[in-house]
């Protein structure tokens, strides 16, 4: 179980609102409220934007014209500070290699891969979900991203071409879809992707600036870091814990974050965690910091919501494998 940011679903649901589809039936199935939506702080998992995009894609007749269409509708600005970073990137080739390396910051459900052939170098799409809503999400991933490279280079006419391996659907007009590319088109192709690339990757980007490129990418980095150690939920939980006090009980928790204590437990269980994990983590790390003071196990006790001195020791060695007073004097003496 993956998690991203619920920008996506915000941007597919807009879309499917000005096709004339109802809100709730976009998020059916989903999980997610239209509260939810409105909350641009909000990580969600990978499955819930799915079950979104399928709930689009059950509407048309047409997954590719509706893939293509809710492509378009991704800019640079959609991917936060990643979207800055390949903005600010000093050529294109390092604006791919830098959105490859960070690929797990973006939307995408699909494979990308910078192939080289017969002098000429392609970016290609792959995805393996089945059937219709398969088809609509590579074509959306590879809009969006036929998007960046146009917002990158920040005009039209480019030697780009991006291909298809289905036939061009019936009623299809490419006119528009082009004129926000600045490509062409192609469809009955040998793979799915981008080609002519070769001659743009060693090209300076206009608004290249090296300074700017590097606080982003650490930036990134940091984001890649946190997404990949975090689970969202047991964050959210020791966040909240923090907030209200390491007295607040599991009851405190749930409701300050507005759900049961039974969804909040099936929550945790799915992070293959648990309330009390999450809050001795919490509390012992406190404790930690804490046993560096020249404080009383009492004292101790008492700021981290145990009733006791012994309770806490007992609660700290069965967590740490150390009594409290052993951890002081073995930390004492590595100061």
């Amino acid at each position: 179980m993956t998690f991203r940011s619920i920008t996506s679903v915000q941007i597919i649901v807009a879309h499917g609102i000005e096709l004339g589809i109802d809100e709730n039936v976009l998020l059916q199935g989903s999980g997610l409220t239209s509260a939810q939506l409105a909350d641009h702080e909000r990580l969600i998992e990978d499955k819930q934007e799915l079950q979104v995009l399928n709930n689009l894609m059950l509407t048309t007749e047409c997954p590719v014209k509706v893939g293509m269409e809710l492509g378009c509708r991704y800019h640079l600005t959609s991917y936060g500070i990643m979207g800055y970073a390949l903005l600010a990137s000093s050529t294109a080739r390092k604006a791919i290699e830098f959105g490859l390396r960070y690929l797990d910051l973006t939307y995408v459900f699909s494979q990308i891969t910078l192939t080289e052939l017969n002098d000429d170098l392609s970016l290609r799409f792959s995805c393996d979900i089945a059937g219709k809503l398969g088809e609509l999400v590579l074509v959306r991933d590879m809009l969006g991203a036929a998007m960046i490279q146009r917002e990158v280079f920040e005009r039209n006419g480019l030697p780009i071409k991006l291909q298809f391996m289905s036939p061009q659907p019936v009623g299809l007009c490419l006119e528009d879809i082009k004129q926000k590319l600045g490509a062409e088109i192609q469809f009955n192709a040998n793979y799915n992707g981008f080609s002519g690339l070769a001659p743009l990757l060693d090209l300076p980007l206009v608004k290249a600036n090296e300074a700017t490129a590097r606080l982003c990418e650490a930036q990134c980095s940091q984001l890649l870091q946190q997404k990949q150690n975090w689970k969202p939920v047991a964050k959210l939980v020791k966040d909240t814990l923090v907030h209200l006090g390491l007295t607040a009980s599991m009851e405190d928790i749930a409701q300050h974050l507005a759900r049961t204590t039974r969804t909040l437990h099936r929550q945790l269980k799915l992070e293959q965690t648990s309330w009390r994990q999450v809050r001795d983590d919490v509390r012992f790390g406190i404790a930690e910091e804490l046993l560096l003071k020249p404080m009383q196990l009492d004292e101790i006790a008492e700021r981290l919501g145990f009733s006791d001195g012994a309770n806490f020791s007992h609660s700290f060695k069965r967590c740490k494998n150390i009594t409290p007073s052993q951890y002081r004097k073995q930390a004492t003496k590595q100061r």
